[in-house]
């Protein structure tokens, strides 16, 4: 499938609606299965990982839109293993689905299965994170622009020579790269050159991987009177935040207003109650309802025979205790 040289911004709702999706249910189906309907237009899902939040947070939202009289989305769960995602495209492939959606574990990994349905003519659309190459339409947000939000909040509120801990995502997405590197050239670009980074390790994602990371932060970076030596801990996702929130609480270090600043990205519903609460500073809503959208439109666009955009790009939003109520 050739794509055009051309991308489109997809605006994002005025209210967030993640609330609203339900839970892991779909009223498509789901595990591995076959389309019941053989006249409707099929679609294979891999995910990254069904116990992933913002991973099923947006396919529940994808559930939600797809209209399942003329659609029939067969889901499986890639279980963040790159040869099982493989395993779960070529299956897919083997059905003749009509479109093949990936949510891929890993960017490079999962070219085969794109090249397979290149080969095979079969659409396919990257939802979420990019792979580093084939032909497919991707469907997500930049992630660069949310480590920006994030670098851009940190350079205004750090008080002069802050010291901050980057807790990363796991080694081998884009968004783990790019997310970092939109943080670091948003402190540059803010002329924040007093701000150190004490230390980077993953949390590969994981509440509580992010936990013992914390833990390890605490112990290291004590100031020795039950205090610590860094003002703020930017996180890649908001479930990492969360466990470096609770490893700070758990230490009696986070005590009401962000005494430690914590930013983390998704949005996710725990993420901004933990903005209300005061326990994080920052999360950057990554719009699960407005990718779903825009799926499901470019989904409409290859089912009508026509090509896609080559980009669908939902923007992500600052979500602080001066906006959150609004959400």
């Amino acid at each position: 499938m050739m794509k055009w040289k051309k991308s489109m911004a997809i605006m994002m709702a005025g209210c967030m609606t993640m609330g609203l999706l339900g839970g892991c249910g779909s009223k498509n189906g789901s595990g591995d299965s076959s389309a019941q309907n053989s006249d409707a237009f099929s679609i294979g899902y891999v995910n990254l990982a069904d116990t992933d939040v913002f991973c099923m947070s947006r396919e529940n939202a994808l559930k939600a839109v797809v209209d399942d009289s003329r659609y029939s989305i067969s889901f499986t769960d890639g279980n963040n293993d790159n040869q099982k995602q493989l395993d779960q495209a070529n299956s897919f492939l083997a059905k003749n689905v009509d479109l093949l959606m990936l949510v891929p574990a890993d960017s490079e990994a999962i070219t085969p299965a794109i090249d397979a349905a290149n080969q095979k003519g079969t659409p396919v659309i990257c939802f979420g994170i990019r792979a580093n190459s084939g032909e497919y339409t991707f469907v997500g947000s930049d992630d660069t622009e949310a480590g920006r939000l994030q670098g851009e909040y940190m350079a205004e509120n750090l008080p002069e020579n802050a010291k901050i801990l980057y807790c990363a995502g796991s080694e081998g997405y884009q968004q783990t790269t790019q997310r970092r590197d939109g943080f670091k050239e948003a402190l540059e670009s803010a002329g924040r050159t007093d701000v150190e980074i004490l230390d980077e390790q993953s949390g590969e994602y994981d509440k509580s991987k992010a936990m013992e990371v914390c833990d390890s932060w605490i112990q290291s970076f004590s100031d020795g009177s039950g205090g610590v030596e860094f003002d703020a801990i930017v996180c890649a996702n908001d479930q990492m935040a969360l466990g470096c929130a609770e490893s700070l609480k758990g230490a009696g270090i986070l005590k009401g207003n962000n005494e430690v600043l914590i930013s983390g990205v998704d949005g996710t519903d725990d993420g901004i109650a933990a903005v209300k609460e005061g326990n994080m500073a920052q999360t950057v809503l990554q719009d699960a309802q407005g990718q779903a959208e825009a799926a499901y439109e470019a989904i409409q666009t290859i089912d009508n025979g026509e090509e896609p955009e080559e980009e669908y790009i939902v923007p992500f939003q600052s979500i602080t205790k001066e906006n959150v109520d609004e959400m």
